[in-house]
């Protein structure tokens, strides 16, 4: 045991990893290693997915495919940082969509390469990381989606620009498919369900329009003061000719 200890503990500072070492436990490969450590269990997420082992998810139209980040927060979702830097404690709860914090480099690519194929290799093993790229490729079409990210605190770029990290997910995706059966379909579900209520998108555009800007507020103020004046004065014209 403290052998392993040991050996864990230089393969995650090799990766400069800040996972603790009693964290990662029993492990065949290097790559398992930092894998387990991007990937640290959840108390909450794992009674969760006990009590929906037997469960399998049922598709409808559309739940498969999610919008980008750009459209999503067009909708009204806040996208905010996860507690956690599990790449599985990726979460959506009353319009706020949390992602775990990530940083990209130019080991970041190569890195999840490994893992993609470390996971297609051993049956039985979880498609975490898959699902996580291909969650992340889904609400990432172009270097506005990341700039969005970034400016929440999700993604931290040291490339040489957004549109590289754009592609980047956008490759990685290119050779994996749709699990069935994997962690995030739930997340999936509930946002195209959020997305699909009009009032949230109406909101979102009344937010966007009149409530990003002092002045573009003080105007919709002094519209709304005006017309309640109107109104007043059609009451008054109207008790009056009654009165009389």
């Amino acid at each position: 045991m403290q052998d392993e200890e040991f050996m864990n503990k230089l393969i995650l500072k090799f990766y400069s990893s800040n996972t603790a070492v009693s964290c990662v436990g029993s492990c065949l490969h290097v790559l398992e290693v930092y894998r387990k450590s991007l990937l640290p269990d959840i108390p909450s997420r794992r009674q969760q997915r006990k009590r929906h082992w037997h469960r399998r998810p049922h598709y409808e139209d559309g739940d498969d495919i999610i919008r980008s980040a750009m459209e999503l927060n067009e909708a009204g979702i806040r996208f905010k940082k996860s507690k956690t830097i599990s790449l599985k404690d990726i979460t959506f709860r009353g319009g706020i969509l949390k992602l775990p914090v990530i940083i990209i480099d130019d080991a970041t690519e190569s890195m999840f390469l490994n893992l993609v194929a470390f996971e297609h290799l051993h049956v039985g093993l979880g498609n975490e990381i898959s699902s996580y790229i291909l969650f992340m490729d889904n609400i990432i079409d172009n270097e506005k989606d990341v700039a969005l990210l970034h400016s929440k605190g999700i993604i931290q770029n040291a490339l040489e620009s957004d549109k590289a990290v754009a592609n980047m997910f956008n490759s990685l995706s290119k050779d994996i498919t749709l699990d069935p059966n994997n962690n995030l379909y739930e997340v999936r579900k509930m946002v195209n369900r959020y997305c699909k209520k009009p009032w949230n998108e109406w909101r979102a555009n009344l937010i966007h329009t009149y409530f990003t800007n002092p002045w573009a507020i003080l105007s919709l103020i002094g519209v709304i003061f005006l017309f309640a004046l109107t109104i007043a004065q059609t009451v008054y014209s109207i008790l009056s000719v009654y009165n009389n």
